[in-house]
């Protein structure tokens, strides 16, 4: 076990931790931000709570400490160390998520009018992006198994069949992975993006541990792309909130810079940024059990497939259209032959079991295991899928809807760019009012946060449809609750 403390050698290994610590012990008096006084102002319960440290490493822009939209100092430090394990020129921290990466470079290299080339399931974030920066979306078709209930990802051939059909230089938006854990084949992608002078971000916000093993899929920064959004949070220790963007080759970052600087708060959370610097530090040194992970992981998808209505794919997902590698730690399970969807036994597991999974949809469970997980909790998870494959078997466990089967909805047709719908005139109608008109909002199950309408297209029946399945067999999205669409006036 590594001791944490302000040494020397600690601010090689986690300079901004040991900045941070060494401040700490200074004993200064607090006349700054935060209101806290380093705890000695907060609710002493609280204090308590969370322990004296929290409140002494949660400080602000002082002297020694650097500035995080400035940073020379012990932030840049942990930056620099960042950048030299991922594999990146440069490396920024992030204290808004993923998000605030991939807000930044779109807005960074996007013009108005100009072109992003992204596949629809893309997260809601893309889009946002796009409100901000006024560029066009062509989005890129992505098949889905309908025997699996998963998403597939971009086809090379789609890829290069859109970049053929550009006339300018465009942004080329990339998943890697999808939720599911699943990627497409990410190198010959960023190689035909760069050959048509294409520049590409890829929204890695699953896959900041693929570095540590080759039994992961490629790392994007590997594979070449220009940027990679890294949401360390997801599956390294990291806060939450708290995520990496990797830039490499020739570009603007004076112009990311200034991009961050509006996405990102002024006063960024030094426990965020800490967590970052310690979370790099540890993934260095836990490849090992990150390998470790993908056996255990392989071990327990074995024995859960065995088990009569339950399925834990493996190479079977290679088959789904478009994926060429998958994140053999993310553990998918397909719950269509217990006849529930993946919502009811989501809940079971919660209810029954004490176990939270990170996402349920039609058809599956998805959960996200690493090194953290232990063989007991394995086998925890192998006796709970058990049980509720039995409670189904005896008929104490099912849906009273039809389960349905996902659906491969078409691409709509776009009227307006994200930002002319997003800040047009609206007006609020209901669902059945809706069918024809031009979106003026995003609507995105969450999670995963896929955008099923987008500003700017026109809605469509399979989308409504799609929509009012997910409602029924238990899903939400942000905006349900008012029952209503926003729609473009006039349209």
């Amino acid at each position: 076990m590594v001791a944490i403390n302000s040494s020397d050698d600690d601010s090689v290994k986690m300079p901004l931790l040991a900045g941070l610590l060494s401040h700490a012990q200074e004993g200064y008096m607090s006349c700054h931000t935060p209101g806290h006084k380093q705890g000695l102002g907060s609710l002493a319960e609280w204090r308590q709570l969370l322990g004296e440290m929290v409140f002494q490493l949660d400080l602000t822009e002082l002297p020694g400490l650097d500035n995080l939209h400035d940073a020379q100092g012990i932030i840049g430090g942990a930056q620099r160390a960042a950048a030299d394990y991922f594999g990146a020129k440069e490396t920024f921290f992030l204290v808004n998520g993923t998000s605030a990466g991939i807000l930044a470079v779109l807005l960074a290299e996007c013009l108005t009018k100009s072109k992003v080339l992204l596949p629809r399931t893309s997260h809601q974030t893309v889009i946002h992006g796009l409100i901000l920066c006024g560029a066009q979306p062509v989005y890129l078709p992505v098949e889905s198994d309908a025997a699996l209930g998963l998403p597939g990802a971009v086809r090379t051939a789609d890829l290069e069949k859109a970049l053929a059909t550009l006339d300018e230089q465009a942004l080329v938006v990339l998943l890697h992975p999808n939720y599911y854990g699943l990627a497409g084949e990410i190198r010959q992608q960023v190689a035909a993006a760069h050959q048509h002078n294409c520049t590409v971000l890829v929204d890695e916000a699953h896959g900041a541990h693929f570095k540590t093993s080759p039994f992961f899929p490629m790392p994007a920064l590997r594979a070449g792309a220009d940027y990679a959004a890294q949401g360390a949070h997801k599956v390294l220790g990291s806060f939450t909130q708290s995520a990496y963007l990797h830039c490499q080759g020739e570009h603007d970052l004076d112009a990311i810079r200034d991009a961050l600087r509006i996405v990102q708060s002024s006063s960024p959370s030094y426990l965020l940024l800490a967590s970052l610097d310690v979370a790099r530090y540890q993934c260095e040194q836990e490849e090992g059990q990150w390998e470790m992970a993908v056996r255990q992981v392989g071990q327990l998808r074995q024995r859960i497939s065995q088990i009569d209505g339950v399925l834990a794919p493996g190479d079977e997902m290679l088959q789904v259209p478009g994926v060429a590698e998958y994140d053999p730690t993310r553990l998918v399970i397909n719950v269509r032959e217990l006849g529930i969807t993946g919502f009811t036994a989501a809940e079971w597991l919660r209810r029954e079991c004490g176990i939270l999974v990170e996402m349920a949809d039609f058809q599956n469970l998805i959960l996200i295991l690493g090194p953290a997980n232990d063989i007991e909790d394995m086998e925890k998870l192998y006796q709970a899928l058990s049980s509720m494959a039995g409670a189904c078997a005896g008929g104490s466990l099912s849906d009273r809807s039809i389960l349905p089967d996902p659906l491969q909805l078409p691409i709509p047709t776009q009227v307006l760019t994200p930002r002319e719908a997003y800040f047009a005139p609206h007006t609020l109608v209901p669902w059945d009012a809706a069918l024809g008109k031009t979106a003026a909002e995003v609507i995105a199950p969450y999670p995963p946060g896929v955008p099923v309408i987008c500003p700017g297209e026109k809605i469509g029946e399979e989308a409504i449809g799609f929509l009012r399945e997910w409602e029924t067999a238990g899903g939400v999205w942000p905006g349900k609750s008012r029952g209503l669409i926003k729609i473009a006036a006039g349209s």
